[in-house]
């Protein structure tokens, strides 16, 4: 099927946000744009308000009549959705919203950018400054929104360069023994991966597996970029990014003050001063992928760096979300105990004064119990946990073996820190106006729906 070729589609899962940017990229394409999903608020709202498009909140409405294409996402029963089979009953051509966006990506020269954590700030600031230096890339990446472009999917026709958050989940979690990861649509030219860890222990059997889903992933580019601190990653003909010489484009010095970064690094024998508006050493590696990315393309080095110090981040990536009786508050999409550290570490440098507080909400039990131990380990270096229950997959049932309550005692038995499980957003919320002072910063963290507190405090 050729997706330009429909002109009315119905997007099932429509608030997730890889589908709310397929439905920017159909708007863009001049497509009429329906869809479907659960009642609550996401972190696409304020992107899908502003489209203005219809969403049912009820799995079982009938598609509407001029419906010619449905696509969906893993969420929701996938392709055994409701709707979803009432379309196959139609003969109402239905796609994945993988195999969708790769129809589009692949009609262009794609930058695709994976790993397990960094590849949505990666992908962001790849395009961020093809944008800037007036490129108007096609793009599509899996956050909420990316403030100064104020979008989160853009089909350009005319473009060359298509950038995308290239995700390594399956089309079809139920379909265990034949699932097929979301990038494998992709043929890109240029392939930059962040680093390489076990996660999705729903759908992965374990690193082994996972490292030869990537490496497969590889093999499908022309160029490949990879961190070269990562020693998880398969060494291989390609390009690399990291802190030491032995790396093509390497980190020299970095340091971090109040409200910016500032450091150097080398490529091809220069030196390049680098100021991001945004915090930690995760996030200067992320820059430097970003620009040996953009080198690759011609646009030089220095010019990347001009452009990436007007980076403001994206939605839910250590973002700022405001001050409170003096507590100041952010929030963060981690929920892998790699990112959990990168985010404590970062939170240490930017504020190396005060009592620095973690707000964490697990996601999916799977994942809590298969890396509990790393949980454990990840949270040493704050003051102080605070947790709410597991946030489940609609995807897995119930597993009393693990929960937020145990991980804090294990965390509290191991590191004498102090950890309490709140178990609700709205004990949180009260917790915080209640019990923290002047001077305490407060950061959520996880992919489910903790970040919701901040409209309680």
């Amino acid at each position: 099927m050729n997706l330009l070729n429909y002109d009315n589609f119905y997007l099932v899962g429509i608030k997730g946000v890889a589908m709310t940017s397929m439905a920017q990229l159909l708007i863009d394409a001049g497509k009429h744009i329906a869809g479907s999903d659960v009642e609550e608020n996401f972190v696409t709202q304020e992107i899908l308000e502003k489209l203005n498009v219809k969403i049912d909140t009820d799995f079982k409405i009938n598609l509407p009549k001029k419906t010619d294409c449905v696509i969906y996402t893993a969420a929701h029963q996938a392709n055994e959705n409701p709707q979803v089979r009432a379309a196959v009953a139609q003969n109402i051509p239905v796609i994945s919203q993988a195999e969708a966006v790769a129809q589009l990506f692949n009609q262009q020269r794609g930058i695709a950018v994976c790993g397990v954590g960094g590849k949505s700030t990666v992908s962001a600031m790849i395009t961020w400054i093809l944008q800037k230096q007036g490129l108007k890339p096609s793009f599509s990446i899996g956050v909420g929104n990316i403030p100064g472009l104020n979008k989160t999917g853009q089909w350009s026709p005319q473009a060359r360069y298509f950038v995308i958050e290239a995700d390594e989940y399956v089309i079809n979690p139920q379909q265990e023994t034949k699932a097929i990861p979301r990038f494998t649509f992709l043929k890109p030219y240029l392939t930059i991966c962040t680093n390489l860890k076990f996660d999705h222990p729903d759908v992965y059997r374990d690193f082994e597996h996972t490292q030869q889903v990537f490496n497969k992933f590889f093999a499908q580019a022309e160029k490949l970029i990879i961190n070269d601190q990562d020693k998880n990653l398969v060494k291989q003909p390609c390009l690399t990014f990291g802190e030491t010489p032995e790396a093509d484009l390497y980190l020299k010095s970095y340091r971090s003050l109040a409200g910016k970064t500032i450091s150097q690094f080398v490529y091809q024998d220069q030196t390049y001063n680098l100021i991001l508006q945004i915090p930690g050493k995760f996030n200067v590696l992320n820059a430097l992928a970003a620009i040996l990315a953009v080198a690759q393309i011609d646009i030089d080095p220095q010019q990347a760096v001009d452009t990436l110090s007007g980076f403001q981040s994206t939605k839910r990536r250590f973002e700022f979300i405001g001050e409170k009786n003096g507590v100041k508050y952010y929030d963060d999409y981690a929920h892998h105990p790699h990112e959990i550290k990168a985010v404590i570490a970062a939170l240490k440098d930017w504020c190396p004064d005060q009592k620095k507080i973690i707000a964490f909400q697990s996601h999916t039990y799977s994942r809590t119990k298969k890396l509990f131990n790393e949980f454990i380990d990840a949270f040493k270096d704050v003051d102080q946990v605070l947790m709410i229950d597991i946030f489940s997959s609609a995807r897995e049932k119930v597993d009393l073996s693990v929960s937020s309550t145990k991980l804090c005692e294990a965390i509290v038995s191991k590191h004498n820190l102090p950890a309490h499980n709140l178990e609700s957003i709205q004990n949180l919320a009260k917790y915080c106006r209640k019990q923290l002072k002047r001077g305490n910063v407060l950061i959520t963290v996880g992919a489910g729906d903790i970040y919701q507190v901040h409209e309680l405090i």
